[in-house]
């Protein structure tokens, strides 16, 4: 005789056994399976899903949509920055398309690897998915909506670094004939912003030698000294809107529009890079000039351990020379 809420289901000669949840979805009762009585495991695993049944719980199957809806109410979802909440609303929501009627009890590893594979051709998004997935499963464990992050374990893909600009291709933008190549350049390499943060950069946050900045991922406040061949570089762009960085017509420059145009400018003088990389030369520069970890963090924005890892991209020769010169004048 079978232990209570235990059927067994004999197919193709084998047997199999499940254990009645007690929980219905849209009429249906839900089993999980179980080991075989005969297996030393079954014991543990009946008493595990005897005490949760037993337990006073939640008549409704929580799906996706809910779930959702329930973290987008916490405190977790509502301490996110505006750029987060931003990315978590596109991959939230792509979720809720791809699983609409999922109880999320039951969706396992291999329906979320099964996602995440789809999504291979934009392995940026794809890992960016599993990140927001995984962060909502993991507040649902939490709270018990489930018992297991079905995202545990799917590894997200490779993806390659932003590579600083070879010097060359970086003094040629800053001496660039296109007006709006050169302005953004200075911006991004004397600021060691993210472009998004600096073509928000108005008129207005220019005061005292200081540009203001509160970064959009991070929702971090800066007050950057602006640096004196950037100051000279503003000085030769007219006021003729209330951001710094505007079209022929006095229009906002738009971040894909501008990050296209940097890279076919790279890309012309036979190097592939993005905006982002003159972050990069950003700190690099500053820690080839003496600056400190600190020093170079409190232009950034970032964090030390973001700054130390840029920090290996620093050129081998400029820093042996550097050091030769000091050992060489310790006389030894």
């Amino acid at each position: 005789m079978l232990p209570k809420y235990v059927k067994r289901v004999r197919s193709k000669g084998k047997d199999y056994y499940y254990f009645d949840t007690g929980k219905r979805v849209d009429g249906k009762k839900v089993y999980t399976k179980l080991p075989s009585p005969r297996d030393l495991a079954f014991g543990g695993s009946y008493a595990a899903l005897m005490g949760h049944r037993n337990r006073k719980q939640i008549t409704e199957v929580v799906k996706v949509p809910k779930l959702v809806q329930l973290y987008q109410l916490g405190a977790q979802y509502k301490d996110l920055s505006k750029a987060s909440t931003k990315l978590y609303d596109i991959y939230l929501r792509k979720l809720e398309v791809l699983l609409p009627a999922a109880p999320v009890a039951e969706i396992t590893r291999g329906d979320m690897q099964r996602l995440f594979d789809g999504m291979a051709e934009k392995p940026g998004a794809a890992n960016a998915f599993l990140s927001v997935s995984s962060a909502l499963f993991s507040w649902g464990k939490d709270r018990e909506y489930l018992t297991r992050n079905p995202c545990d374990g799917i590894v997200p893909n490779k993806l390659g670094e932003h590579a600083p600009w070879p010097d060359h291709v970086l003094q040629a933008a800053l001496q660039a004939d296109d007006d709006r190549v050169r302005l953004v350049t200075h911006l991004l390499y004397y600021t060691a912003q993210r472009i998004g943060d600096v073509l928000r950069m108005s008129w207005n946050d220019i005061e005292n030698g200081r540009v203001a900045v509160t970064q959009e991922k991070t929702d971090k406040k800066l007050r950057i000294a602006l640096h004196k061949r950037l100051e000279v570089e503003l000085a030769k762009h007219p006021r003729t809107g209330l951001l710094i960085c505007v079209n022929d017509r006095g229009l906002p420059l738009k971040t894909d529009t501008t990050t296209k145009r940097l890279a076919a400018f790279s890309e012309n003088l036979g190097h592939r890079r993005v905006a982002h990389g003159l972050r990069k030369n950003a700190v690099i520069a500053l820690l080839e000039a003496g600056c400190t970890m600190a020093e170079a963090a409190a232009i950034s924005g970032q964090s030390l351990k973001m700054v130390e890892h840029y920090a290996k991209e620093r050129d081998q020769m400029k820093l042996g020379d550097a050091a030769m010169l000091k050992w060489e004048g310790n006389g030894r």
